[in-house]
């Protein structure tokens, strides 16, 4: 008989305590087994506890029928169930298609939005993350090169709103668990699907895994509840150097603090200021520049600077470049281009590969390469009116993809990219306009689809923002981090 720590997870991490002061609490229902499970466990420990349970199901409109055939599902049961239930239907591909994003993205943004607009952006919501979903990101961000924060996987409570009950509880005893209770759900048929990543590691690495480590999720859960302890601790000493929110700091008492509380401190200005995570490659140039006295600034990602001036080390806004201007030339590329970096500075670099020549190699991770992440894009050599071009964006720049024409400048300012990066980003066009930016989809009709000659642009960045790349997840082929 499966056994699930559900009751225990609740009490373990304080989740039991947070429902009883809200008193009410929404569960993700897609209609799949993890979230069909929670939903029933909801439901009970809720009625034996006074406590209002609602449930919200978004048709993304991604799978068509099978989307469809979920919603009604998720219908039925919650009438069964006697739990009322809010539905969105939004057009997820159209909408992703409109704002240059990819579909994981816009999907997981939607979902959020509207919890977020049922609960009032205040309550609880309840979703189905299990522990084999934990051990799948720990792996995907280990690969990667994370550090301790990535390592402690996906937290049982998130933002003290978030809950994950069956975060202890693998997929496999959650499936168990429902065949043996009578349980019904749907299966999406997208992740028994081989050619993304995350279903790459589901399907091909984990069984082969299993066979030397019998329940790793269980081994998993444990480091990451371990890693957990040790970063809550480093991010509390960081904090009492330095309060969250504040985005200066004494040059003195920087440069003499542990690496560890260190780098925690300036990661929590960049993000106070306004700007994302940094990577270790800006943490160790920020301390670097720090040691050396004197004055100076450094770029980070998000669009901010680290400022170091008159024994004080800032986070601030980079107004810089705000006019648009490109910071070089612009860079020609002939039909007969052999194949190569077309032009490398601070911020990026371009390369073009023409034909199935090999792709240069691409150690995204790597200590010493300083390129920490990656966009590309293959077109169609027989359909671009060369030469083409490198430059700046131009006032009343337009591209058009999706069936529409789209002003570069709305293009930037939906995706929030911060004013340096409006500057800094390459535009390629050839003789009838705008090919490709960096981050959203070519221009109709020149993307290369297996016939005709192939012409790959492979764009790499020092520390571009995630705004910059609509797909970066695992589930992605064109854009890496």
């Amino acid at each position: 008989m499966a056994a699930l720590r559900f009751d225990e997870t609740l009490a373990d991490f304080g989740m039991d305590a947070l429902l009883l002061r809200h008193g009410h609490v929404l569960a993700a229902f897609s209609g799949g087994a993890d979230s069909s499970c929670l939903l029933l466990l909801l439901r009970d420990w809720c009625l034996a506890h006074g406590i209002e349970l609602t449930a919200a199901h978004v048709n993304h409109m991604i799978r068509g029928e099978e989307a469809d055939r979920d919603e009604t599902f998720c219908r039925e049961r919650c009438r069964e169930l006697g739990i009322p239930l809010s539905v969105l239907r939004e057009d997820v591909p159209a909408r992703a298609k409109e704002r240059g994003m990819g579909l994981e993205e816009c999907a997981r943004e939607v979902r959020y939005a509207y919890f977020d607009e049922l609960t009032g952006g205040r309550g609880l919501i309840a979703t189905g993350h299990n522990a084999t979903d934990n051990l799948e990101t720990v792996l995907f961000r280990m690969l990667r090169g994370t550090g301790l924060r990535g390592l402690c996987g996906i937290p049982p409570v998130r933002d003290g709103r978030f809950l994950r009950p069956l975060i202890r509880d693998g997929g496999e005893s959650i499936r168990r668990w429902c065949a043996e209770n009578g349980v019904p759900y749907v299966t999406d048929g997208t992740n028994l699907e081989p050619g993304c990543g995350r279903n790459v590691l589901r399907l091909r690495v984990l069984p082969e895994m299993r066979r030397l480590f019998p329940d790793p999720e269980a081994a998993v859960s444990r480091m990451t509840e371990l890693l957990s302890e040790d970063e809550d601790l480093l991010e509390d000493l960081a904090e009492e150097v330095l309060p969250r929110g504040s985005t200066s700091l004494s040059r003195e008492i920087l440069v003499g603090l542990a690496p560890a509380e260190a780098s925690r401190v300036l990661r929590n200005m960049a993000e106070a200021a306004g700007g994302k995570v940094p990577e270790a490659i800006h943490i160790r140039a920020a301390l670097s520049m720090a040691r050396e006295g004197g004055s100076g600034s450094l770029s980070l990602p998000g669009g901010i600077r680290c400022v170091l001036d008159r024994g004080t080390v800032r986070m601030e806004r980079d107004t810089r470049d705000v006019d648009g201007s490109f910071q070089r030339e612009p860079v020609e590329i002939p039909g007969d281009f052999p194949g190569g970096v077309v032009f490398e500075d601070g911020f990026c670099r371009l390369l073009c590969i023409p034909g199935d020549a090999a792709f240069p190699s691409i150690e995204l991770n790597s200590e010493e390469n300083i390129y920490k992440s990656s966009i590309s894009v293959s077109l169609c050599f027989d359909k671009i009116a060369f030469a083409c071009r490198v430059r700046g964006r131009l006032p009343g720049d337009v591209i058009r993809f999706g069936g529409m024409t789209r002003r570069v400048k709305t293009l930037f300012s939906d995706r929030k990219l911060p004013a340096g990066i409006r500057a800094s980003l390459p535009l390629i066009e050839d003789g009838e306009g705008l090919l490709w930016i960096p981050g959203f989809p070519p221009r109709d009709g020149v993307l290369w689809k297996g016939d005709g000659r192939r012409l790959t642009f492979i764009c790499q960045f020092t520390g571009a923002p995630p705004e910059l790349f609509p797909g970066t997840g695992p589930d992605d082929c064109t854009a890496s981090t």
